[in-house]
């Protein structure tokens, strides 16, 4: 009899032990019921696991494209018609930044604008798409403010009180540039540096001193800055450039990267919905 109730005894541990484990079972690290399903229970238990998915793949996109891997933040791709008053705003000239711009009968240059400080450092270089029918262009910045030199004739109007100086890439050879994260190739110049003489607003003009149709593009500072926002247009930006060099509108390391991981996104999400249902 004795025996007896120890057999019954050792029956109901083991039974409870399988219980806890059909209870504790996980697929892919989710906590399913002993039936296999994910718990819901009137808290939406499932929809809080959908959000901290959506949370944990974002936080991978977030860490897998870092800012160190595009050379330059665009400020504007194709600048449109621009002057003193429609100029684009640089908030922080020591922040890698890049403009692009199609100058063409209406738009011949490029205005850019921000806030200097006296003896902050500006750094800036130009380039071109390596089209070749672009192969003869030589770009010029005109950089205008308070404290530079008297501004020599130029095609545009300079500001009541501006003082100018101009960088010019004439007689000059560029190098050949591949921009291997969205795939584009470039002809460059080499970098410009100038301290800025006085506070005060100051104006970047770009232009082709020699041509009146032409692709050029002014990049601007060395400090590499992304944001989430940067992260939300990569995909505009990454067709707008390359559309801008007149090559396929998708490609390059950063292009594909991208699209791997928003398929990788995708199929965690649907392995997920087939978990839940």
């Amino acid at each position: 009899m004795r025996n007896h109730s120890k057999r019954i005894a050792r029956n109901i541990s083991i039974s409870r032990q399988n219980t806890r484990k059909q209870q504790n079972t996980s697929v892919c690290g989710i906590m399913l019921n002993g039936d296999g399903n994910m718990p819901v229970g009137p808290k939406g238990g499932g929809q809080k696991m959908i959000g901290h998915a959506r949370v944990m793949i974002m936080a991978w996109l977030w860490v897998a494209i870092p800012s160190a891997v595009w050379a330059h933040n665009p400020i504007v791709i194709n600048g449109g018609p621009t002057d003193a008053e429609t100029a684009h705003v640089i908030k922080d000239i020591s922040v890698s930044r890049v403009a692009y711009h199609h100058a063409k009968e209406g738009q011949p240059f490029l205005w850019l604008t921000f806030e200097g400080k006296a003896g902050q450092r500006l750094e800036l270089q130009m380039g071109l798409p390596k089209i070749d029918r672009y192969s003869g262009i030589r770009p010029a910045t005109a950089l205008l403010g308070p404290g530079l030199p008297a501004a020599p004739e130029l095609p545009f109007t300079v500001p009541d009180g501006m003082g100018a100086t101009i960088f010019t890439t004439e007689g000059k050879d560029p190098a050949v540039f591949h921009e291997e994260f969205t795939g584009t190739v470039d002809w460059q110049f080499e970098m410009e540096s100038l301290l800025l003489p006085q506070d005060g607003k100051y104006y970047l003009v770009s232009y082709l001193p020699s041509a009146n149709e032409g692709k050029f593009w002014i990049a601007l500072g060395k400090a590499e800055v992304f944001g989430l926002w940067d992260l939300v247009r990569m995909p505009v930006i990454i067709v707008q450039a390359r559309s801008f060099h007149e090559i396929f509108p998708w490609g390059g390391i950063l292009g594909w990267a991208y699209f791997g991981i928003v398929l990788a996104a995708l199929g965690g999400f649907t392995a997920l919905s087939i978990l839940i249902l």
